[in-house]
């Protein structure tokens, strides 16, 4: 090895920063939607189903079957000057469409 490489390079038995931080397979989690298996893909972070590509920190699991429909939404949307922080997941044409 030259001089540069001793000063720049990896050691010959370094693990990667993706070696150190893999997820070792601890811990079990069951996915709330399918009940299959879930993983991880490092220590820290998140749970993931493979089977229904879904984690626990998506937003829908919180669902309590309540939602805004587009008639409401188009309003708020309309007396905000038709922003789009405001439409709520609708489109503009399905906004548009139910105040016509």
């Amino acid at each position: 090895m030259d001089w540069f490489s001793n000063l720049f390079g990896k050691k010959e038995n370094a693990q990667s920063w993706e070696e150190r931080n893999a997820w070792d397979g601890s811990g079990e989690q069951a996915c709330p939607r399918c009940g299959e298996q879930m993983t991880k893909r490092y220590n820290f972070s998140g749970w993931w189903c493979n089977n229904c590509q879904s984690g626990l920190d998506d937003d829908d699991l919180d669902d309590d079957g309540e939602s805004l429909s587009v008639y409401d939404a188009a309003l708020i949307w309309a007396s905000h000057g038709r922003d789009e922080d405001y439409m709520f997941g609708y489109s503009e044409d399905e906004l548009e469409d139910s105040l016509s």
